[in-house]
């Protein structure tokens, strides 16, 4: 099942197929028509504040500084106050959820009046990134930037103004703190690559225990086989992540997703599929794969040799891939139609930051550039 949420949006939007704010050109996701994103998120006000949306109020704040700071330090915050096994990360009702979802899509489409309907600890932040320009930010902070998760939703982001020429591209960190830098890997491709959005989990992967319902197991939480746990984003479609994927996807057809991911298997540096189970030589991901290859990285095509035994990474369980790939059911069915979403899983030596520019995510980035074409 589709989320709860499209039909609520398609009547706002006439039927198009996108949400309210996120018109059907990618141009609608940036600097999007705020009558008619605020109206559709009219609902979510009721879970505002007692008088906190008037005429006039300005529900966010300016901050200074890069992104990739920003991003770390909330990445700090997260693995304090989500630690594993902690179930800190608050599991929404549906409601809750596609409220949430529906009302980041709105504030990062330009509509700044939604972010007065923000559950409690989070903000939209305005920032002029040194690399990217100017952004809005929808995060768990202070009023003075500062990091405060408590609801550990994700972190999402945005251009203020679509660059041109831009990437339609969405970088998406699933797991971050458990794979190591990808959080900050995908906030330095966003700021380089002139994308279209920034998508990041709000805790590690295991700090709730309970099991999520859908299909696939792990042996990443405790080194036992068992179910993803309600808190792994790339695996859960209960969580904001997940619904927030959903609204971008269905918004505009055009748009593609890289999904950044790390693993310590014994896998090539660079393990890379479009989550289908097959290989296809014309995707976008057999020419990022060829990209990583031409700049001296090892890769695996899933489908083509992998996996194996020892190397088995290739999602075909992510929910966020066979949510694009038009699954009716993402949480336990295939898809039926891939090719946009690329999943990378790499090796810590691809997911650090370089050495005075070298080496590190840099052969990732060029890679990102050269595979994703900027119009």
């Amino acid at each position: 099942m589709r989320l709860a949420l499209l039909p609520l949006l398609l009547a706002g939007c006439g039927g198009s197929g996108a949400a309210p704010g996120v018109d059907a050109s990618l141009d609608g996701f940036v600097e999007a028509a705020p009558e008619a994103s605020h109206d559709a998120a009219a609902d979510a006000l009721q879970d505002a504040p007692e008088g906190a949306v008037e005429a006039g109020v300005d529900c966010g704040i300016d901050v200074p500084g890069a992104l990739l700071d920003e991003m770390a330090a909330i990445a700090t915050a997260m693995q304090m106050g989500a630690a594993v096994g902690s179930n800190a990360l608050v599991v929404p009702t549906t409601a809750a959820r596609d409220t949430f979802a529906h009302t980041v899509v709105a504030v990062l489409g330009g509509d700044e009046g939604a972010a007065c309907a923000l559950p409690p600890s989070y903000r939209l932040m305005r920032m002029v990134d040194p690399t990217a320009g100017a952004l809005r930010v929808v995060a768990e902070v202070t009023g003075s930037g500062q990091p405060a998760p408590a609801l550990f939703y994700g972190t999402y982001a945005a251009p203020r103004v679509v660059p041109s020429p831009s990437r339609a591209l969405v970088v998406e960190a699933p797991h971050p703190l458990f794979d190591l830098d990808t959080e900050l890997q995908a906030t330095e491709v966003f700021v380089r690559s002139a994308s279209r959005g920034l998508l990041v989990a709000g805790a590690h992967r295991c700090t709730d225990v309970d099991a999520s319902a859908c299909s696939g197991t792990t042996n990443a939480c405790d080194g036992t086989v068992q179910p993803y746990r309600v808190s792994d984003a790339a695996h859960e479609d209960a969580l904001p992540f997940h619904a927030v994927h959903a609204l971008l996807s269905d918004g505009d057809a055009a748009l593609l997703f890289l999904q950044l991911h790390g693993n310590g298997e014994p896998c090539p540096t660079a393990l890379v599929s479009d989550c289908s189970g097959d290989w296809n030589d014309a995707g976008a991901a057999a020419t990022l794969a060829s990209a990583l290859t031409s700049r001296g990285i090892a890769i695996g095509q899933c489908g083509a040799g992998y996996p194996t035994a020892t190397c088995d990474l290739c999602g075909t369980d992510n929910v966020q891939a066979r949510y694009t790939a038009g699954s009716p059911e993402a949480c336990t069915e295939l898809g039926s139609h891939y090719g946009r979403f690329v999943h990378v899983e790499q090796q810590l030596s691809l997911r650090q930051a370089p050495d005075a520019g070298v080496g590190g995510y840099e052969p990732l980035v060029d890679a990102v550039l050269a595979t994703f074409p900027a119009q």
